[in-house]
């Protein structure tokens, strides 16, 4: 889970709003620390009758729908909203999970949000749940009310309100606009990042965007730390290494890693540009190599290697999000094939090299079935978290974007993976499947045994 960044928040507490946060940091807030739009207080914590979850699932959407913040349960005010008494509330496990249900389970879509319990040292079982509230880009979020209803809360000032209509409709507004903008911005990363690519190789280029943006400073030890971090690492999918990235350094607002690289020449075999923002983006070499395949002007890309490919990116990516960048919630991601020229999707799962050869004639000759001209990209959105872990989120955004890929070659969908986080194990290389196997079962994905009915081409 991402922590919250506030910086005023982070001043007044002496820290970051995590797990690392003290009972004498927030006790600390006693006497001057006044409520205000981004954080309020809470003598006791919320009950479980229908008021009560109205209440906290308001508080919680309030400030989603605001700029974020944290409620303090068990700090008692006075007249004047500032902190007063630490009363303390119980901070048990039952009752952190009790107060996460409720909020997962009546407010659409669910904020990022965590529960924090902070222990009175002189009392054990006691003490402050934080619950902080992430600045929302999916806002506006509602509460759903017990007949079903939906209500939009937001906190202005130290107050919670609940929206009009125009009000909720220039909140859906604004959320459309935001993911446009999002959209665009992977796609303009993704073309900044192309033209630095080796113009003979072919490429899957997958780019990550997070709806929030986080904030990392590049400098001597940023670049230090993501050095040793690629030293001895090939960043993998599924079990399987796709790409090492051997040389490090840094770019504008960015740190840069690459397969090969060589000053003033473009990237060749793999690379990433990582931004100080969270964004970044990610390739690795798709072509097939052949021999004997004369006059050929189509590229040919490896279907299984493109959806290795788009899965480890997504991951990393993710990954680089999350823990430099400190960003959380969704993200908008994009994949295409790179350079954008002429390609054809091929099926080497035990093909003879007569028959690639064929196919990659065939796709030249007809223009149809396989081929495409006009390049190839997808794009969706992704829970952060579900991507950095190894699990069926990230086999399913993987399956999202690389079946709309397919569907460029003429091919309905991704034969490797499925619409909901599965393993279709024969179609992968007989030399990797007891791997790819082996990482389903510790990741909790399913493996289906049965390869689709329908062929390729």
């Amino acid at each position: 889970m991402p922590t919250l960044r506030n910086r005023r928040l982070e001043q007044i507490l002496g820290g970051p709003v995590d797990e690392s946060l003290t009972y004498s940091q927030v006790k600390g807030l006693i006497p001057a620390t006044t409520e205000g739009p981004d954080l309020d207080f809470k003598r006791d914590t919320y009950g479980s009758s229908d008021s009560e979850r109205k209440k906290l699932c308001g508080d919680v959407g309030a400030l989603a729908n605001a700029t974020g913040g944290i409620l303090i349960l068990g700090m008692d005010e006075d007249e004047q909203g500032r902190a007063r008494h630490d009363n303390g509330v119980d901070i048990s496990d039952d009752e952190r999970r009790r107060l996460r249900q409720t909020v997962c389970g009546n407010i659409q879509p669910t904020p990022t949000f965590d529960v924090i319990p902070i222990e009175d040292p002189d009392r054990p079982g006691t003490g402050f749940l934080i619950i902080w509230v992430a600045r929302s880009a999916t806002a506006p979020h509602a509460y759903v009310n017990q007949n079903k209803s939906l209500l939009y809360p937001k906190r202005v000032g130290t107050e919670t309100i609940w929206l009009s209509e125009s009000e909720v409709a220039e909140a859906y507004r604004a959320r459309f606009a935001g993911f446009a903008d999002r959209i665009e911005e992977a796609a303009r990363i993704e073309a900044n990042f192309v033209d630095r690519l080796a113009p003979d190789e072919t490429f899957v280029v997958v780019t990550l965007v997070p709806d929030l943006p986080g904030a990392f400073t590049i400098d001597t030890q940023a670049l230090s730390a993501f050095q040793l971090g690629n030293t001895d690492t090939t960043h993998s999918a599924f079990g399987i290494g796709v790409r090492r990235f051997i040389r490090s350094t840094v770019g504008r607002r960015c740190l840069v890693g690459a397969t090969r690289y060589e000053p003033n020449k473009p990237y060749s075999r793999g690379a990433c540009e990582l931004h100080e923002s969270g964004s970044g983006v990610f390739a690795s070499g798709v072509g097939v190599r052949t021999s004997g395949i004369a006059d050929l002007t189509c590229r040919l890309v490896d279907d299984q290697w493109l959806t290795l490919g788009i899965a480890a990116g997504l991951r990393f990516l993710a990954r680089h999000a999350r823990d430099r960048a400190a960003a959380g919630g969704l993200a908008t991601v994009r994949a295409a094939i790179a350079p954008y020229v002429p390609a054809a999707m091929v099926d080497t799962l035990g093909w003879p090299e007569d028959r690639l050869a064929w196919f990659a004639a065939q796709a030249v000759e007809t223009g149809k079935g396989g081929a495409i001209t006009n390049g190839a990209w997808a794009d969706t959105v992704a829970d952060i978290d579900d991507l950095c872990a190894d699990g069926p989120g990230l086999v399913a955004a993987t399956y999202r974007l690389a079946s709309e890929l397919f569907q460029s070659f003429g091919a309905p969908e991704v034969r490797q993976v499925t619409a909901d986080g599965g393993i279709r194990l024969p179609h992968w290389h007989q030399e990797i499947r007891s791997t790819i196997n082996g990482w389903a079962q510790v990741a909790g994905v399913e493996v289906l045994t049965q390869p689709l009915a329908q062929p390729l081409v």
